[in-house]
């Protein structure tokens, strides 16, 4: 696992530097890919699959170097700790989520634990895991993300014994020991009797919290979105937002400007029949749930697969994703300007 930054906006890039020291153990595949954060001040932090485990490993210098990995889970079992998402809140403390294969005998058959651990002290350790559900489709990456008073919201895909996957969420007001009981986003979920790979992305601000996931429902891929403003206790359903978009699917949210800004992928519906390369395309949901229609972005012409968006200061944004050609992938980034 590899680190590379620019200091001029993306101009040009160090050397790549080293993350893990064990050869061969990063796991990445689908949405189960190693994550990287900005920590208070010059931390750097990093979490992926490394065998049957959650892997850590952080940096003090800028992300010059990474210290020796250490285990997020706190258990020895021959078992999958997976599809894994990090947050740092707005006091510093690390919280890391994801898939786990304990309590295969309490969940549903082909279903996980969702889990939680938290680090007080800059990545140094992490305290004992928590489990926040069970039942939950075992390759959707969960999210999490925070309010202004430090609240924490999670969400992921709940499996119910009938096939129905509906996505929910769940909020701890004590930074992340307890949870509440979960909401469902919407009443009628997706009944497939697989796994979908794409899990849904949850962001806070003034108030509203945004939640945009991808169905199948219908016989139709749509990206669906829902708001509350009552900490997540209840949500208003948005319906499509994916407009004329065929395919769409992995969606990320970010909170750009007091606006919910959400990248995905997706073909155009006027190209080649609706059959042209995927490609990234963005729009905006406001706070009272009107959104925009999607805006194509840029791409070099290769099969774009999981796109992320950052917001940059000064009011530059950066997506960043991977293309798909013959002769293998490629990382590519993507600037943009937010215009008043």
């Amino acid at each position: 696992l590899l680190y590379r930054s620019s200091h001029n906006m993306g101009d040009t890039f160090s050397k790549p530097y080293p993350i893990n020291q064990k050869s061969g153990e990063v796991s990445s595949h689908g949405e189960n890919g190693p994550i990287l954060k900005q920590g208070l001040g010059i931390g750097r932090y990093a979490v992926w699959q490394g065998g049957n485990d959650l892997k850590f490993a952080r940096s003090m210098n800028f992300g010059r170097s990474f210290t020796p990995a250490i285990k997020v889970n706190d258990d020895n079992e021959k078992s999958y700790h997976s599809f894994q998402a990090m947050e740092v809140g707005p006091d510093g403390t690390i919280y890391v989520i994801w898939l786990d294969g304990r309590g295969k005998k309490s969940n549903l058959p082909g279903t996980s634990s969702l889990y939680i651990a938290r680090s007080l002290d800059r990545g140094a350790s992490f305290e004992k895991n928590i489990k926040i559900a069970g039942d939950a489709c075992p390759c959707c990456r969960p999210a999490l993300t925070f309010d202004n008073s430090g609240n924490v919201y999670v969400a992921w895909r709940h499996v119910y014994k009938d096939q129905n996957r509906v996505v929910a969420t769940s909020m701890s007001k004590d930074k992340g020991l307890t949870w509440s009981e979960k909401t469902l986003v919407t009443e009628k979920g997706w009944k497939v009797n697989g796994c979908p790979h794409s899990g849904p992305s949850i962001e806070f601000q003034n108030g509203k919290l945004f939640v945009v996931w991808y169905s199948g429902s219908g016989n139709r891929a749509t990206l669906q979105a829902g708001i509350s403003d009552d900490e997540g206790k209840s949500f208003k359903y948005l319906g499509d937002v994916q407009g004329n978009v065929l395919d769409s699917n992995h969606p990320d949210i970010q909170m750009i400007a007091g606006e919910a800004w959400v990248i995905f992928q997706g073909r155009d519906s006027k190209s080649d029949d609706g059959w042209g390369n995927i490609r990234p395309w963005l729009l905006k949901i406001s706070s009272d749930g009107s959104f925009s229609e999607p805006e194509p972005i840029p791409f070099l012409g290769g099969s774009v697969a999981y796109p992320y968006l950052f917001a940059g200061s000064g009011g530059r944004i950066y997506g960043t994703w991977t293309e798909i050609y013959d002769k293998g992938p490629q990382v590519i980034l993507c600037r943009g300007r937010i215009n008043s």
